[in-house]
C-alpha cells in the first residue's frame, strides 16, 4: 500500500510540474529578447566642477518597441509588453574639437526620461580613468512605462576629473531586455 501511494504521489507531482511548464511555455510564446540601441551623438561636454555634477542636453532614443515587438511576432504589440530592463550601457570616444577624451569624466549618472514620467536613474560609472570607453553599471530597474511611448531619451550627469569644455562625439551602445506575454 505504501508503494502504491508513493507511486501515485510521484505521478501527481510529475503531472503538475509538466502542466506548469506547458502553461508557462504558452504564456511565454514570445521569448524574452534584446533590443540594442546604438547611436553616435555630439554633445557639449562641460566639466565645470570636480565636486558637483553637470547635465548634458537630452539625447533622444525614440525606441519604438511596438514596431520591434511586431517584427518578432505580428500577434503581439506594445499592449503585451510585460518588462523592459537595461542590461548594458557603454560610451565610446570618437572625436572632440580640442582633443578632450573620456578620462575627463570622473563619475557619470544616466537617467531615462519619457513624457509625463519622472526621470529615473538607470546607470552609473564611478572613478573612470579610461580615455576611450566608459562601461556603466546598470540598475536593475523596471523601465516598462518609459517604453510604452517612442518618445524616450537619456540625460547624462557628469562630474569631471578636471575642468574642461569641448564638443565631444560619442558612440553610445546599450541593450534593453524585453519580455512580452499574452
Amino acid at each position: 500500500m505504501k508503494k502504491l501511494s508513493l507511486i501515485f504521489g510521484m505521478m501527481v507531482l510529475l503531472f503538475t510540474t509538466s502542466c506548469r511548464e506547458i502553461a508557462n511555455s504558452v504564456l511565454d510564446a514570445l521569448p524574452p529578447f534584446d533590443v540594442p540601441f546604438t547611436t553616435n551623438v555630439t554633445v557639449p561636454l562641460a566639466t565645470l566642477s570636480t565636486t558637483s555634477y553637470t547635465r548634458t542636453p537630452e539625447i533622444p532614443m525614440n525606441i519604438d518597441l511596438d514596431k520591434t515587438i511586431k517584427e518578432n511576432n505580428p500577434k503581439f504589440s506594445i499592449n503585451n509588453l510585460k518588462s523592459v530592463k537595461l542590461n548594458s550601457l557603454h560610451m565610446q570616444y570618437i572625436s572632440s574639437q580640442f582633443d578632450t577624451k573620456l578620462d575627463v569624466i570622473k563619475d557619470a549618472k544616466i537617467y531615462i526620461k519619457a513624457p509625463n514620467l519622472p526621470e529615473k536613474l538607470i546607470a552609473t560609472a564611478l572613478n573612470n580613468t579610461n580615455p576611450d570607453t566608459i562601461t556603466f553599471t546598470v540598475a536593475n530597474e523596471e523601465l516598462l512605462e518609459y517604453f510604452r511611448t517612442s518618445q524616450n531619451s537619456l540625460i547624462f550627469e557628469i562630474q569631471g576629473s578636471r575642468l574642461s569644455a569641448d564638443q565631444i562625439t560619442l558612440k553610445i551602445n546599450s541593450g534593453f531586455n524585453v519580455k512580452v506575454q499574452l
